[in-house]
């Protein structure tokens, strides 16, 4: 008889806890009455100003958001100044690290609705204006009072500027695209930032009317043997591009690409 309330006891404190503390808080998961949704320390928490809550929120992940920009843009910045002093281990140390930064995965914390709107290059800013007049201006400079490479480094700063201070400006996709059309001459043959400022160029503004796709998917094909990105960018181009002669082109190439 014993043996029978012990043993009916355990049954009773197990079914107690079994169906009293089986359930988790939605937030922490701690151990909760299934009758619950929340802990108590997490009813607390709810319970103070959500606004407040959403306010700190967006402030911490969009220093996240600029934080990341100001990575690239300083490895963007070093790469630049290891391939004007000629010091190739290094640049091509700082091109690794860049590369394994665009690969990792950038998450979205916030929702699409709650997320601040992404910059685009629509707004006429006259500073911006003058800078990329000035880029072209030494970029097309050809007196030979100073090394053309040193007058195409002036027109570097001046586009680069451009994204980093007005990236709102109408000419920061402009910019990009003369950055890469530089990068990709006879006076720097750097063609990882030759490719990397085309696809700038077109994901900055996606209906930009120059031939972004086509010529980022040139340089991957014809100087970094990336076909893969060079089909990618094909096949973009062909979408987007209005000129007929590198329309035909690009059909021609990724057929050739494709039976490879």
């Amino acid at each position: 008889m014993r043996n029978v309330i012990v043993f009916s006891l355990i049954i009773s404190i197990f079914s107690f806890s079994s169906t009293t503390w089986a359930a988790s808080c939605e937030r922490c998961y701690e151990k909760i009455a299934d009758d619950k949704k929340f802990c108590e320390a997490c009813k607390l928490n709810i319970s103070r100003n959500l606004s407040e809550m959403k306010a700190k929120e967006e402030q911490i992940t969009n220093t996240i958001k600029s934080s990341r920009e100001s990575y690239k843009n300083a490895l963007t910045e070093l790469i630049q100044f290891y391939l004007d002093i000629g010091y190739q281990l290094r640049l091509q140390k700082a091109r690794n690290e860049l590369k394994a930064l665009n690969n990792v995965p950038q998450l979205k914390y916030l929702l699409a609705k709650e997320d601040v709107a992404e910059i685009r290059p629509t707004k006429n800013i006259e500073e911006a204006n003058v800078l990329f007049q000035d880029g072209k201006n030494y970029k097309n400079m050809l007196n030979l009072t100073t090394s053309r490479k040193s007058k195409l480094s002036y027109a570097v700063a001046r586009f680069k500027k451009i994204l980093d201070n007005y990236p709102e400006s109408d000419k920061a996709d402009d910019a990009a695209y003369e950055l890469a059309d530089i990068y990709e001459s006879y006076h720097f043959k750097d063609y990882e930032g030759s490719a990397s400022y085309y696809v700038k160029c077109y994901k900055l503004n996606p209906n930009t009317g120059r031939p972004a796709q086509y010529m980022a998917a040139r340089v991957y094909d014809k100087y970094l043997h990336n076909y893969t990105e060079a089909i990618r960018n094909y096949e973009m181009a062909l979408k987007t591009c209005k000129d007929e002669e590198l329309l035909k082109i690009a059909n021609e190439r990724l057929e050739e690409l494709r039976k490879q």
